[in-house]
């Protein structure tokens, strides 16, 4: 419990100076010195009127006000981003900002830039649960024959978004609130396209096309699905029966596209939405 009064030494020594002659009880002696029985019990027993050393300063933030404030933090993604200045408006805070956040980060919060996702609705969601359900079997010899390709834009005079910092423990890294959702920068720039496979670096090279021509399932047939990736593709058979290509869901991939991979006869995987974090090629 925190002390409300520090009583001088003066005092203490009046009440340890009543008591030791014996007669006057620790009522009487708060009716003297106005210091409370409890605390003159305490002084007697001690035997002295000196307060013992002290480790540091009391603290000014109790354990019930940290636990508020973390309570208020975790109300959504709104106070998860709040900042040092803000908690201490909200909560009317005395305290200097270091302090606040020493408090908060010895309580297991503490502020870190949030981790980039894709934002998945309901029908994303089920997507790649269905997904992961499908192939939650499959082994690695299985994974082996996925031909995994992805495009990656080289941007010039990018937009650049401010670092995104949220309020959160260890355990709260992916948490919803937690999370930024916030859509790569545009800018004006190059679109390179590559593949690989379990051991083998596949083909890549940048799209080439004019300026302000846009990349589209023409394009992506002409350049890619009937070029390097076919390629790769019929290499693929001199170590498995049936590869299979991975390719995301972008638009450029679709229309003309589909029946030259029918014609083909190349077998892909169906692949769930805004998923990029799923395909190893972003580890390459």
């Amino acid at each position: 419990m925190v002390k409300t009064h520090e009583w001088s030494p003066t005092s203490r020594g009046k009440a340890l100076g009543a008591r030791a002659s014996g007669r006057i009880p620790f009522r009487e002696i708060t009716n003297i010195t106005g210091i409370p029985k409890s605390t003159a019990h305490d002084i007697n027993n001690r035997g002295t009127g000196i307060n013992k050393p002290r480790s540091g300063w009391p603290r000014k933030l109790s354990s019930r006000d940290i636990h508020h404030i973390i309570r208020y933090i975790r109300t959504d993604k709104y106070t998860r981003r709040i900042t040092l200045t803000g908690l201490k408006k909200q909560f009317s805070l005395d305290v200097h900002e270091n302090t606040l956040r020493t408090a908060l980060n010895e309580a297991g919060i503490h502020h870190r830039i949030a981790r980039r996702r894709p934002f998945l609705n309901t029908r994303d969601q089920k997507q790649r649960l269905k997904f992961a359900r499908e192939h939650k079997d499959w082994k690695e010899v299985d994974w082996a024959r996925v031909i995994f390709t992805d495009e990656m834009a080289v941007k010039l005079f990018m937009d650049r978004h401010d670092k995104d910092y949220v309020w959160r423990s260890e355990g709260e890294e992916f948490h919803r609130d937690c999370i930024n959702y916030a859509k790569r920068g545009t800018g004006v720039g190059l679109m390179f396209w590559g593949a690989f496979r379990k051991g083998k670096m596949g083909p890549g090279g940048f799209f080439n096309i004019e300026d302000e021509e846009s990349i589209n399932s023409e394009v992506y047939r002409d350049q890619i699905l009937l070029g390097p990736l076919r390629q790769f593709w019929e290499e693929a058979f001199e170590h498995f029966k049936t590869p299979i290509v991975m390719e995301n869901n972008a638009p450029m991939h679709k229309k003309v596209c589909i029946p030259a991979r029918e014609e083909l006869g190349m077998r892909t995987l169906n692949w769930p939405p805004n998923s990029p974090d799923l395909n190893p090629i972003e580890n390459i």
